[in-house]
């Protein structure tokens, strides 16, 4: 026996050769495709457990506070806390905190805008003379959105004089003080004037555009006069709204590291009772704060000055008008420009946290909250913010003026609902004062891996880059930074943050028992997770369970979120900036499990497509071999072999070829996986040897017991079968589809092979560009498409290329075995032409056979692979279109061996043959 199967390896050695070759290739191909599969899997999992922890695991919200947009898409805008109501008590901050396996449970409470009282210097000395009086008039123009919003102008006055400057007490109108001035300047004389005649205010019903609170400044340049001293400069009122919000200092510290960003001055104390027992003459209703080093607020006012006469400085005493009316003599007064300055944001925040930082603080009067944006989707698919209409009251004080604390970009156009919030006062009661602890620099607080930074952090950075080249080229190259319109869509995060029980001070005095709700979320970090294996994944969902249980709270899992980007376009607005298209980073949440679960599932289909085409591929070079020895094998059946001894000779010559093809397959692998840098071990390596053995007997199987119950006398030569007449329809197409049906087994192999070839490929695809925002779409998904996409893309190429030669054996039996068939079809006047579209035409329908239906399952593993999502199966079917006509032009390429040999072979050494 063993002879016997030697000697046909040896006698038909080119066959032999031919399959040992293809299992060499298969088991090759499978050995270093799994193993880069292996490799690129745990390459993903490493990546989603290093990237996938963020700052907290869970976050807790009131019901009501959650979008419909989040409710449907699992996405959160960024910087969220902004518009964030309360409706979390301080009870169930304990309760959360109370539940086993929480670590860290940080609430904050959102405040809402205030807008501290800012004056910035602006400097004159380079052109205030010494030893006279001198007036200026100075023009602002306010300079927004990167320059593209310019709002103003607003007019103002400086005198200056070298006598002193000293407050009046007691202002009342009187022949000495007609106008109610407050202030005097006192002569060599001793002799007492009034200066800078009588203040403007604007009153209801007047223009509603932001001014300065003071037009008209006068100062003495003499160093006698205390605060009218001789800085030699104009002060500038500057508006810019901050985010105010409580946080538990403790708990910010541990959750991320707050504490450590510190850059000058104290981190807050535990209550602001701390605070007002060690601040010596600051008060009980002094409000602790520490604010960030930067506003993150677009602005900066370019300051036109001009002298006026010296005649007109001379008016400034005794002025019987007010000198900052549009009509009035300083107004109509000739001017010579003597400088220009520009102040911007970074000036302003600098001067803020300077004041703050006195012990009598900033005394606020009232704070004003802003209401979500809503959107609508623009024909591109871009995420388009609505006007809203700020109500006309927000900006208006208690006796209709518009309040002095109006941003200068108030009257831009408004993307959400505004409220203000005054806050009354009585006679033992004053508003709070804001005074500053420390400084603290966002850039500085833990952010996480920025694959899974969040916009659910408190601390996000706030600007927006443009999405394409004309914004892009409007903005400078610079992303959109808030401008400082409370009811804008570019807002600050939380950037001046105090103790929790300070929110008292603006809610009221609120308890355990009060039923007040402060606090906006809670952030909570549960103890013992490292990333989104099933572990972590475990305890944070029993965790948030129990959270949703005992509050009855709104809670999300957070952990493995990852930024996801959004195009946004941001209509223009009311003074200069045209429409922008804005690039915006929001929050898809469970990213990470996602991605896990899909790599998990990614890897078995690739393994088992693999697996697959290998084995499709074996066996039809197995039944081939088995095929092509029918004469012989019905010759040995005729002089008595028993079946089971054709049985064995069949699956000897196999496991031989296997035993040889595993050995050099298991020698090759390992010398490809190394040459591409691949991890193959020597123990993968060798698995190749039983695997050959195996693939090669199960795929010879069902040839080999065909083989073993063929009848002789058919098999040395098989009878004519006389059949019913049959009609030939669809002209070529309807013969090349006669002559699959004639070897119906074949035919299934082929197709298969190509069918499972394209399925991978239709996944791949799939993947890659169609399921945009579910795999893809997030900077954590993109990183691992990108670390994914080579080893699929080279197990796909190796299928497609496995499964193309498949087919191209396929023909080739089919045009050997009717070999005598194209003779007769050439002597009864067929062309070569005609005869190679017929082969080509049976290509292209083995192709159809099997790249239809192949696509069709590579869509739905592609769903499967999505988390079960069918949302995508629209988008999908171009896609799947394409892959199933590369498949078919696979097919196509695979007939040109098997013609090429028909042509070479001449047709009467055919008919001889026959």
């Amino acid at each position: 026996m063993t002879r016997i199967v030697w000697s046909q390896i040896i006698r038909r050695w080119t066959r032999s050769i031919a399959l040992l070759v293809g299992i060499f290739v298969a088991v090759t191909s499978f050995t270093v495709l799994t193993g880069t599969a292996e490799t690129a899997r745990l390459s993903v999992i490493g990546t989603v457990q290093a990237n996938a922890r963020t700052a907290y695991d869970i976050l807790v919200r009131p019901a009501d506070s959650i979008t419909e947009q989040e409710a449907t898409t699992g996405i959160v805008r960024p910087n969220f806390l902004t518009e964030a109501p309360g409706g979390i008590s301080l009870e169930q901050v304990s309760a959360i905190r109370d539940i086993s396996g929480v670590e860290v449970a940080a609430p904050i409470a959102l405040v809402g805008m205030v807008v501290p009282q800012l004056r910035i210097p602006v400097d004159l000395s380079d052109v205030v003379p010494d030893g006279q009086r001198s007036a200026y008039r100075l023009t602002v123009n306010w300079r927004t959105d990167r320059g593209l919003s310019t709002i103003g102008p607003d007019t103002a006055y400086a005198y200056f004089t070298p006598n002193p400057v000293e407050h009046r007490d007691v202002v009342e109108v009187s022949d000495r003080n007609p106008t109610g001035s407050f202030l005097d300047e006192v002569t060599p004389s001793g002799d007492r004037v009034n200066i800078c005649g009588k203040s403007i205010s604007i009153q209801a019903g007047e223009s509603t555009e932001s001014s300065l609170s003071e037009n008209v400044q006068c100062y003495s340049l003499t160093e006698d006069s205390r605060e009218y001293a001789a800085d030699r400069a104009f002060l500038l009122d500057w508006r810019v709204p901050y985010v105010l919000a409580a946080v538990d200092p403790a708990a910010e510290a541990e959750l991320v590291g707050l504490d450590e960003a510190i850059v000058s001055g104290d981190y807050l104390p535990a209550t602001s009772a701390e605070a007002a027992a060690g601040g010596g003459d600051v008060s009980a209703r002094t409000i602790p704060v520490i604010a960030a080093s930067d506003s993150y607020v677009d602005q900066q006012a370019i300051v036109e000055v001009e002298r006026l006469p010296r005649d007109v400085a001379e008016q400034f005493v005794d002025a019987k008008e007010s000198i900052a009316a549009p009509d009035s003599f300083a107004a109509a007064a000739p001017g010579v420009s003597v400088t220009s300055i520009g102040v911007d944001g970074r000036d302003a925040s600098d001067f803020l946290l300077r004041d703050l930082g006195h012990a009598f603080g900033n005394a606020v009067d009232g704070y004003w909250t802003a209401g979500p944006v809503e959107w609508d989707t623009g024909p591109d698919g871009a995420t388009v913010p609505r006007d809203q209409q700020v109500a006309g009251d927000v900006w208006r004080g208690a006796f209709g003026g518009r309040i002095a604390s109006a941003p200068v970009a108030a009257d831009d156009r408004g993307f959400r609902d505004l409220r203000l919030h005054r806050l009354a006062v009585g006679r033992a009661v004053t508003h709070p004062k804001l005074a500053l602890s420390g400084r603290f620099d966002p850039e500085l607080i833990e952010t996480f891996s920025a694959l899974s930074e969040v916009p659910l952090g408190a601390y996000q950075s706030p600007g927006l880059p443009g999405a394409d080249d004309q914004s892009k080229d409007l903005l400078g190259g610079q992303p959109l930074l808030p401008s400082g319109n409370p009811a804008g869509y570019v807002q600050q995060p939380p950037l001046l943050l105090t103790t929790l029980d300070a929110v008292e001070s603006f809610y009221g005095a609120f308890d355990r028992s009060s039923g007040t709700r402060p606090v906006a979320a809670v952030r909570v970090r549960v103890a013992g997770v490292t990333g989104v294996d099933d572990v972590s994944r475990e305890r944070v969902r029993v965790a948030a369970e129990r959270i949703a249980e005992t509050t009855g709270l709104h809670v999300d899992i957070t952990v493995g979120s990852s930024p996801t980007e959004r195009t946004v376009a941001l209509p223009a607005g009311d003074f200069g900036r045209p429409d922008l298209v804005l690039t915006e980073w929001w929050s898809k949440k469970g990213v990470g499990t996602v991605i896990s679960e899909a790599v998990e599932r990614k890897s078995l289909i690739l393994f088992v497509l693999v697996l697959a085409v290998c084995a499709v591929f074996v066996g039809n070079s197995s039944a081939a071999a088995v095929r092509a020895r029918r004469t012989e094998l019905g010759v040995l059946a005729c002089l008595g072999w028993q079946r089971r001894s054709l049985f064995a000779v069949v699956l000897g010559e196999l496991m031989v070829i296997g035993l040889a093809a595993g050995v050099l397959g298991a020698v090759g692998a390992w010398l490809t996986a190394g040459s591409l840098g691949i991890d193959v071990s020597w123990s993968r390596a060798v698995s190749a040897v039983p695997a050959a053995i195996l693939v090669s007997l199960s795929a010879g199987l069902i040839p080999a017991i065909q083989a073993s119950r063929a009848d002789s006398i058919a098999a040395v030569r098989p009878p004519v079968v006389a059949g019913r007449r049959a009609r030939l329809f669809l002209g070529l197409t309807g013969l090349a589809v006669v002559n699959l049906w004639r070897t119906p087994g074949r035919t299934a192999l082929g197709g298969a092979a190509l069918g499972v070839a394209v399925t991978a490929l239709t996944l791949l695809v799939a993947i890659t560009w169609a399921f945009q925002g579910v795999l893809v779409g997030s900077l954590l998904g993109d990183a691992v498409a990108v670390q994914v996409r080579g080893s699929d893309l080279a197990a796909v190429a190796a299928m497609l290329v496995l499964a193309t030669v498949a087919v191209a054996d396929v023909v080739f039996l089919n045009v050997r075995e009717r070999a005598s068939e194209f003779a007769a079809l050439q002597a009864t006047g067929w062309t070569h032409g005609a005869i190679s579209r017929l082969v080509l035409t049976e290509g292209v329908v083995l192709g159809l056979i099997g790249a239809v239906p192949g696509a069709i399952v590579g869509l739905g593993l592609a769903v499967l692979l999505a988390g079960g999502s069918g949302t995508g199966l629209v988008q999908l079917l171009p896609v799947a279109a394409f892959v199933a006509a590369v498949g078919v032009l696979a097919a196509a390429v695979a007939t040109i061996p098997p013609i090429q040999s028909l042509r070479r072979r001449p047709i009467t050494h055919l008919l001889v043959e026959e």
